[in-house]
């Protein structure tokens, strides 16, 4: 399986820590990848599926007021269930909409309120099993959450099929 690259152009390369699957944070460890990029940036789906989740993701409506608000939505396609977070998905995507690789399913918000001086934009990218309808928290201190997979691997060889060589 091959991913499509989930961003309509760049970046060239994964992120470092703190944007790495798995980064202890400070109240957290990061569930997913964050792909920095701009404001606006389309995303598009990186294999066939089905919206089967749309949530407010980051923001005061999502219970972190030091974020901007953001929507994820979830996708289940053929390895598992893919969430583009921290976006602001189209008008027209509604759980139970259908999706072919490479389908734009929104943009990218700005979600960081204070640069840290760090891009302040980015889609979080996150995979899970089959069967999953919702995000998840990784605590401190605790083991993986079971479904949560790292997609690493996966965007690594997007990049490559993309013809990125700096991966």
């Amino acid at each position: 399986m091959v991913w499509v690259w989930p961003l309509w152009a760049g970046p060239a390369a994964l992120p470092d820590p703190p944007g790495r699957f798995g980064f202890r944070r400070k109240y957290d460890i990061h569930t997913g990848v964050d792909l920095y990029t701009y404001p606006g940036m389309p995303v598009l789906a990186v294999e066939e599926g089905t919206v089967v989740f749309i949530e407010r993701f980051t923001g005061p409506s999502a219970g972190t007021p030091w974020w901007h608000d953001t929507d994820a939505v979830l996708v289940e396609g053929p390895s598992g269930v893919i969430c583009y977070g921290e976006i602001s998905p189209l008008k027209e995507i509604q759980v139970g909409s259908t999706l072919a690789a490479g389908d734009c399913i929104g943009c990218v918000k700005t979600v960081l309120r204070k640069n840290k001086g760090r891009p302040m934009t980015m889609l979080h990218f996150e995979w899970y099993r089959h069967g999953t309808r919702q995000t998840v928290v990784w605590e401190l201190d605790q083991e993986q959450p079971e479904g949560l997979l790292d997609p690493t691997p996966l965007l690594e060889e997007a990049l490559r099929k993309a013809g990125y060589s700096c991966v």
